[in-house]
């Protein structure tokens, strides 16, 4: 049955578009300019179409002039006239473009087709490597990945912009900012870290780094639950907790019942009432929680991009942590090239899927070997410079209580609790600085600090 079914479908093929396509670029030179933004020689089914435009393409790169006649020369030149049919084709190919200035339409019927032969290519790679089962599933389906993720990249051509419209775009930017009160960002509810970035800007990749249980996983929730409260749409995907951990620390930061009575189940009766209204506080809000513990960049990418038709765009994506990604297809000394490959990626869903990304991030023993305050340094990154070249934004964590000993005293601030520092060490688009904030263990959160009078 299977054999019969394979000899009935034939790839799909639209051979009256490749024509009508080839028929235009010899017609016309606005239809030339149109079709080589949209295909390439590989994108024909025909053999002697593939040659006929590859032909043109190399005439049009050297400035010859186009028309029957030349391109006959060109073919001729090339040993390939008599296996494309010679004048004669080419003349029927030009009575097949009646209408030059549908090139484009043509060739977007051409490319369709090519994605879905590549495609069924694909699949049958796909189905091969597992009948021969010499590589374990786990492979084969990161070799699917990326040789699908390919086809979709030789589709997206970014087209130039002329310049005024850009800076068309920019005032009405401007405009945008004056009449919303320049909230531009998505703003992280610390009003000091603000002050500084002005909000988290979309296809930005943030890099959150701190030494472990100094609080990146609560600080980078605090941000994510502020943005929902606001009404962004906010993923978050956490390799290392459960989400009914994460949903532990969310209802302990909004209703200020401890931590540790909720994981011990002894809630008073005021309590209860406290974690009622968190609870309440979240119905409505587009936030998700993706608990998955082993996850590549194409995976994640495809659900943000499910999330965002869902919901009708995405804000943020809050992704805890880096260091738990695999890219799959690295060996272990390798690590530091898959961690290049795993930002390098997350950098580019940032810019296609237009969000915000908050990339956390383990820190070396750098800090902890250094006298003085320990504040981090961007050398301090682990695994790779390429988190530090790939991220927009970098902010470090600070606490001095981390970090003191018997005989050094903690910075306190006596009125709310424990400080941290807030470094952003990188800003692509804008000033670095400090800023300081509560942290308030028993509560999982941090909080703006209070001010002086």
């Amino acid at each position: 049955m299977d054999e019969e079914r394979k000899e009935v479908l034939l790839p799909p093929t639209d051979i009256d578009a490749e024509k009508a396509v080839l028929g235009s670029m010899l017609k016309n030179q606005d239809a030339r300019a149109d079709v080589s933004a949209l295909l390439r020689g590989e994108d024909f089914y025909l053999r002697e179409h593939k040659e006929i435009f590859e032909t043109m393409l190399d005439m049009d790169r050297k400035g010859t002039g186009i028309d029957i006649t030349t391109v006959y020369s060109a073919l001729k030149q090339r040993k390939t006239s008599d296996m494309v049919g010679g004048m004669t084709y080419l003349s029927r190919l030009m009575d097949e473009a009646i209408v030059p200035s549908n090139a484009r339409y043509y060739a977007e019927t051409v490319s369709d087709k090519s994605k879905m032969r590549q495609l069924i290519n694909e699949a049958e790679v796909i189905r091969d490597a597992a009948y021969t089962q010499e590589l374990p599933p786990e492979d084969i389906l990161d070799n699917a990945e990326q040789r699908i993720l390919e086809i979709a990249h030789k589709a997206q051509r970014t087209s130039y912009v002329p310049v005024g419209d850009v800076l068309i775009e920019n005032i009405r930017q401007l405009q945008e900012l004056e009449k919303n009160g320049n909230d531009k960002g998505i703003p992280t509810g610390f009003r000091d870290v603000d002050k500084i970035l002005g909000g988290f800007q979309k296809t930005d990749l943030i890099i959150l780094a701190a030494r472990p249980g100094v609080g990146k996983t609560a600080w980078a929730l605090n941000v994510a639950e502020h943005a929902a409260s606001i009404g962004k749409k906010v993923m978050v995907f956490s390799l290392e907790m459960a989400n009914t951990q994460l949903g532990e620390r969310l209802l302990s930061m909004t209703s200020s019942v401890p931590l540790e009575h909720i994981h011990k189940g002894e809630i008073s009766a005021d309590e209860w009432e406290d974690l009622s209204e968190a609870q309440e506080s979240f119905y409505g809000l587009d936030m998700a929680i993706d608990e998955t513990s082993v996850i590549t960049p194409v995976e994640m990418k495809n659900k943000c991009r499910r999330f965002k038709q869902e919901k009708g765009d995405l804000d943020l994506v809050v992704i805890d942590y880096l260091q738990l990604m695999s890219m799959g297809g690295y060996r272990i000394e390798q690590r530091e090239k898959e961690i290049a490959a795993i930002t390098r990626s997350i950098k580019i869903m940032a810019k296609e899927l237009n969000c915000a990304v908050i990339l956390l991030s383990q820190l070396s023993r750098g800090p902890e070997q250094r006298g003085g305050d320990h504040m981090p340094k961007l050398s301090d990154l682990r695994d790779s410079g390429a988190i530090e070249q790939d991220a927009d934004v970098v902010i470090f964590l600070k606490r001095d209580d981390y970090y003191s000993s018997e005989d050094e005293r903690a910075n306190i601030d006596d009125s709310t609790g424990l400080t941290c520092a807030v470094n952003i060490a990188k800003h692509r688009n804008g000033p670095v600085g400090i800023a300081n904030l509560t942290w308030i263990p028993r509560y999982v959160k941090f909080g703006n600090m209070a001010r002086e009078q």
